[in-house]
């Protein structure tokens, strides 16, 4: 779904916290493993598309990871961040401080950002607060539904009802909900 929604987006680069390998074999994307790689590309103003995986504290990372996403939006323009796993890297209080940073000042530096997480309640709540779409799969328990439902809106019974591969996408701007089923191609 992400990877769908990035290839529409027109964006000169795209960074992605790859904390499971999995966007680095994805064709057109480059596996960055040092920190002064992605910096590079950061200070540079590169266009293209980046997996960073992290090899060592990944909370230390992340943050890393998160400025220097932050740098290229603030000096460079438009770009996409894909943020996967935030519960690894964050928690339910206040937002970290380069995911903060990024996440409350980034859009208006045309940052768009994908952050990603299984369990929403386990992960910092800030990026759901300034959302503007949501895309909720099927929750595995009916707090993990509450939850999703009292945070983004839409309506409990559609989340609860969700079966594999189904999602609700919620335009936060407009309050417009939709519902579809991923397909792979």
């Amino acid at each position: 779904m992400t990877v769908r929604l990035v290839r529409q987006g027109k964006f000169k680069a795209v960074f992605v916290w790859d904390i499971e390998d999995q966007w680095s074999k994805l064709q057109g994307y480059k596996r960055i493993t040092a920190f002064a790689d992605l910096l590079e590309v950061v200070k540079k103003g590169k266009p293209g598309k980046y997996a960073y995986v992290s090899q060592g504290d990944m909370k230390a990372d992340f943050d890393r990871f998160c400025r220097a996403v932050f740098h290229y939006g603030s000096y460079f323009g438009e770009c996409a961040a894909v943020l996967e796993e935030l519960a690894d890297v964050t928690t339910m209080s206040k937002a970290p401080e380069g995911w903060g940073i990024l996440v409350r000042r980034g859009l208006k530096r045309g940052i768009s950002l994908f952050p990603i997480s299984q369990r929403w309640a386990e992960a910092d709540k800030t990026a759901i607060g300034n959302a503007t779409d949501f895309y909720v799969f099927r929750a595995a328990t009916g707090s993990d539904v509450d939850y999703m439902a009292k945070k983004t809106g839409l309506p409990r019974e559609r989340i609860a009802h969700l079966q594999p591969l189904e999602y609700l996408h919620k335009d936060a701007l407009t309050g417009q909900v939709t519902g579809s089923k991923l397909t792979f191609r």
